[in-house]
């Protein structure tokens, strides 16, 4: 005989990833027409010693990324928002610009 998996229905609070239940979200919404809004969660920054801009960047935590490149530049090197936060594309378009206007 073989054996039958039984499978419950709903699934118990944590078996499904998060990942895949937002995927779900996304794709009925979708269907219905409703326009989905990317999360406006990365910033902007310049990396600034003194008044000198050393270099432009984005992040997604400012605070932590502040303490990484002081670990790389020195204590005396500061990050400096520029802008409100925005979507990832947005902040990724604005950092090539970055580049080319000191390229």
């Amino acid at each position: 005989m073989s054996r039958q998996r039984i499978v419950k229905y709903p699934p118990k609070r944590g078996q499904i990833p998060r990942s895949k239940i937002k995927r779900a979200v996304k794709e009925v919404l979708e269907a219905r027409g409703v326009q989905i809004e990317p999360k406006r969660d990365t910033y902007k920054y310049h990396l600034k010693q003194g008044d000198k801009i050393i270099r432009s960047g984005r992040t997604n935590n400012l605070q932590r990324r502040e303490k990484e490149l002081q670990r790389d530049y020195g204590p005396d090197v500061y990050v400096h928002q520029v802008g409100r936060r925005t979507t990832r594309e947005e902040a990724r378009e604005w950092q090539k610009k970055q580049k080319r206007r000191t390229s």
